[in-house]
């Protein structure tokens, strides 16, 4: 029975977000204070990018998170458990359907909707430390740079955008 419970409860906690769950903006996770957000599933859409340092997901958000004085990027640092087969499936779907949709990073814009649990620390004063050279991002992601993290449990849908012809290619739900 306990062992019943447990997978009910993991189920609904990593389980496919409902079609009436609101998708958040990378801009409405980072704003004000991500610390709220810690440890929520939440579905957020961004422009997904990577380089050999990391992967982010991105957004375009008019201001940044500014904490002691220190400017933020719009972006969560993306972490993929691929160890997690149904979390290595989904990513892997979306790989192939980049592929299908003959995407290009170094041309299109490629949005993408994550459904994941934010991590950040308890407060975003804790991600500011002193450095014998000054004030330090203690962030996530490549040197530090992200406020918060995203720990991706499935994708919903992935669309390219061409940089040069503005023309929209889609696949909807290719992470389930």
């Amino acid at each position: 029975m306990l062992l019943a419970a447990i997978a009910v409860v993991y189920l609904l906690s990593v389980g496919p977000v409902s079609p009436s769950s609101r998708v958040l903006t990378v801009c409405e996770v980072l704003a004000d204070d991500p610390s709220k957000r810690n440890g929520q599933v939440v579905t957020v859409r961004g422009l997904y990018g990577g380089t050999d340092e990391g992967v982010w997901l991105s957004g375009e958000c008019k201001t940044h998170l500014v904490t002691k004085g220190l400017s933020w990027g719009n972006d969560l640092s993306v972490y993929v458990d691929l160890s997690d087969e149904r979390i290595a499936r989904s990513w892997g779907r979306m790989f192939d359907t980049l592929r299908q949709l003959h995407a290009d990073p170094r041309h299109d814009r490629i949005w993408v909707t994550f459904v994941g649990r934010i991590e950040t620390k308890p407060s975003m004063d804790d991600e500011v430390v002193q450095m014998p050279y000054g004030l330090a991002k203690a962030g996530f992601g490549h040197m530090g740079d992200s406020p918060a993290e995203i720990n991706v449990l499935g994708i919903k849908d992935v669309t390219v955008e061409g940089r040069q012809s503005g023309a929209r290619r889609s696949a909807e739900k290719s992470g389930k």
